[in-house]
């Protein structure tokens, strides 16, 4: 009786351990994130998009991770170590679109970003 009951607690770890593995924590977190910066700008405050840019002036034509500063004022570009910058890109087009990622082109510049959060920055290019 002994064994059959270690069987099934062994058997139930480790279809618990293939269920864990299945589960995406970070879009999990990331969705939460996402709803938490979208609350702080409906409320009015300045938040920080995480996205990746190319772009000939900011980031010398490479791509490179950063934040697109969206609130009151202009929308600035965030990069590690380096000053904020302002961001025109002009008209953007929508390129790509995928479960994780929209790009979008404007000229020699790329933006891409998670695609609940690109209404809220095209608003932001757009004021």
């Amino acid at each position: 009786m002994g064994e059959l009951v270690g069987a099934l607690v062994r058997g139930f770890i480790v279809a618990a351990g293939h269920v864990l593995t299945m589960i995406d924590t970070a879009e999990f977190f990331g969705a939460r994130r996402r709803k938490a910066r979208q609350a702080a700008l409906a409320r009015g405050e300045r938040v920080r998009i995480p996205c990746v840019l190319r772009d000939p002036a900011l980031t010398d034509g490479r791509e490179q991770q950063g934040r697109l500063l969206l609130g009151a004022g202009r929308v600035r570009w965030l990069a590690p170590g380096q000053p904020p910058a302002a961001f025109e890109p002009g008209e953007l087009t929508m390129q790509a679109v995928a479960e994780r990622a929209v790009t979008f082109h404007a000229g020699r510049t790329e933006l891409r970003l998670h695609p609940d959060e690109a209404p809220a920055v095209l608003r932001a290019l757009d004021s």
